[in-house]
């Protein structure tokens, strides 16, 4: 099994994982299929998200780098921008129509 990992900035898994630790070197995990993660009892769980929303807790730096790395640095939350953007969009578009329609049925009460 072939696995790419995506181009991950040190700045998002910092966002994501936290600072990198001293002397921290990465390892190639996906070349050995028993590798197993250690706890780190320094380090607080964190949960991570994939572009489905599964979520995933890793509990040491190195498994959250990994994870990170594989394409779970998804945050829920920034998807749902567009559509408040779509929906503000949609709900002008209906205030300026009636608006639009009120001030012509005003003009044209005027007329008469």
């Amino acid at each position: 099994m072939n696995h790419k990992f995506l181009d991950i900035s040190e700045n998002e898994i910092i966002n994501l994982c936290g600072e990198f630790p001293e002397n921290f070197q990465e390892i190639d995990i996906a070349s050995n299929p028993d590798f197993i993660f250690e706890n780190d009892i320094a380090y607080e769980a964190v949960k991570l998200f994939d572009i489905e929303e599964n979520t995933v807790f890793v509990n040491s730096f190195l498994e959250c780098h990994h994870y990170v790395n594989g394409g779970w640095n998804f945050i829920p939350n920034a998807r749902y921008e567009g559509d408040y953007h779509d929906i503000l969009i949609g709900f002008s578009l209906l205030i300026i129509t009636i608006s639009s329609f009120i001030i012509r049925k005003i003009r044209l009460g005027d007329d008469k």
